[in-house]
């Protein structure tokens, strides 16, 4: 799947994309996250940031953007940066960044942009996906199930 279909593809299902915003934040993330010994942004995300949206809500789903954003109920959406911070040190989540949320499961990469479905609880794996748009596209659309 490509990034033009992906986004099509999520579009049509009523996601609501947050456009591209300050290309700067990108570095910024990086810097912070690499401070916290998080690794940082891989490849695809960082190019979907840049050239695609700076974040998307379905429903209760979402994939988290380099910054916090609004969607319309009392608590914003934390920024990428701000999830990984919360939840560092948990021992299932090393060399892997958290990018999505659903209600049922959380979504990470690793530095190589392999991509995991993990449990809501424990954060364990629970499927490997080599489709990084295909894991954004199952955190969106089970979220809205």
């Amino acid at each position: 799947m490509t990034n033009i279909e992906f986004l099509s593809l999520i579009k049509s299902r009523g996601a609501k994309i947050l456009p591209v915003g300050d290309r700067n934040a990108i570095s910024v993330i990086n810097s912070n996250l690499e401070k916290l010994k998080i690794i940082i942004l891989p490849k695809f995300l960082s190019e979907f940031y840049t050239n695609s949206c700076f974040g998307i809500t379905l429903g209760s789903s979402y994939i988290f953007g380099p910054q916090n954003f609004e969607r319309g109920i009392k608590y914003p959406i934390p920024s990428i940066l701000d999830i990984n911070k919360d939840v560092i040190g948990n021992k299932n989540l090393f060399g892997k960044i958290i990018f999505g949320r659903n209600d049922l499961f959380w979504f990470a990469s690793d530095a190589f942009g392999n991509c995991y479905m993990l449990d809501n609880l424990t954060l364990s794996v629970l499927r490997k996906y080599d489709d990084p748009y295909r894991a954004m596209l199952d955190c969106l659309v089970i979220g809205k199930i």
